[in-house]
């Protein structure tokens, strides 16, 4: 019996070494997709363009982030009811615009006659966009003029379940005509969604968790139990603390790493969180004020 019981402490040992390793040396730091290559350090990615800049999923607002030298933009897709993909965060157009109507039961001329600027204000609490121009861009519009700055791309869940498919296959469509595989990465989350964009395009652009899979990384990484989980995409994207569980953690981070997985944060506006999770590894941070983060990371 003692012999026996030796045997299992030995075989525990092994297992509880062989997973220590595995946990202190990842499998992979990174993706091996070429959207990730070269990535060192924290990430600025600009949140629908750094929406306390200039109106928010703008053309302005991406050309700004562009200027300033943003890693990443990111930015929200709803589809319109003549099958044209448009950037925009909410499913009608009431907050952001002149204008009133749900993105999906309005045309793209009534959609961009809209004026995109009108309630944006500076540190000023001046309108200095309204009745400029600005308006609500078309996807293809943004891979026309930024096809060389990454984008992190939501197809909202909040769009009609009936029109996923469609919104699915012309998002496919553009990314193929504009040669867009390796500059995006496409998220939801809804994870159905995730995996039918992933089958339609046989694997080949970088994709981001949805909801459901995040919480199941999360459950098992807090049982100890990471290595079980099988990811089915590329990147987490993660608020720092959800449902009672501090997401901000090196060991989470490391966790994902060990899975190939690179973790983004959202969306942090505090100079104090942005400084946390540089030191915590994060592989990139969303953020409304991207020459906040900038300046932090060029401090150095």
């Amino acid at each position: 019996m003692k012999k026996l019981l030796k045997y299992i402490g030995i075989l525990l040992g092994i297992i509880l070494f062989i997973w220590f390793i595995l946990f202190l040396f990842p499998l992979s730091s990174d993706s091996e997709r070429a959207f990730f290559e070269g990535d060192e350090g924290t990430l600025v990615i600009a949140h629908r363009g750094g929406l306390d800049h200039a109106p928010e999923n703008t053309l302005e607002a991406f050309s700004y982030a562009r200027t300033i030298g943003v890693d990443i933009l990111e930015y929200d897709v709803f589809i319109t009811a003549d099958g044209e993909l448009v950037v925009i965060h909410d499913e009608t157009v009431d907050r952001t615009t002149d204008g009133t109507g749900r993105v999906n039961e309005m045309t793209l001329e009534e959609i961009q006659s809209l004026d995109a600027g009108y309630h944006f204000q500076n540190e000023s609490g001046e309108h200095e966009y309204r009745n400029t121009g600005v308006y609500i861009p078309t996807v293809e519009e943004v891979f026309q003029e930024f096809s060389n700055v990454r984008q992190l791309i939501e197809l909202k869940a909040t769009n009609d379940p009936e029109r996923y498919e469609e919104m699915i296959q012309e998002m496919w469509r553009l990314i193929q005509e504009y040669d867009m595989h390796d500059t995006v990465l496409i998220a939801s989350f809804d994870h159905e969604i995730n995996l039918r964009f992933n089958e339609v395009a046989d694997g080949s652009v970088a994709i981001g968790a949805g909801e459901q899979e995040t919480r199941q990384f999360v459950t098992l990484h807090k049982a100890f139990l990471n290595l079980v989980y099988q990811p089915t995409a590329d990147a987490f994207q993660l608020p720092v603390e959800q449902e009672g569980f501090n997401l901000a953690d090196w060991k989470l981070i490391r966790g994902a790493e060990n899975r190939g997985m690179d973790v983004y944060y959202w969306t942090i506006n505090n100079e104090a969180t942005m400084r946390d999770l540089i030191d915590l590894g994060a592989h990139g941070i969303m953020t409304d004020n991207p020459e906040l983060l900038i300046d932090i990371l060029n401090e150095d």
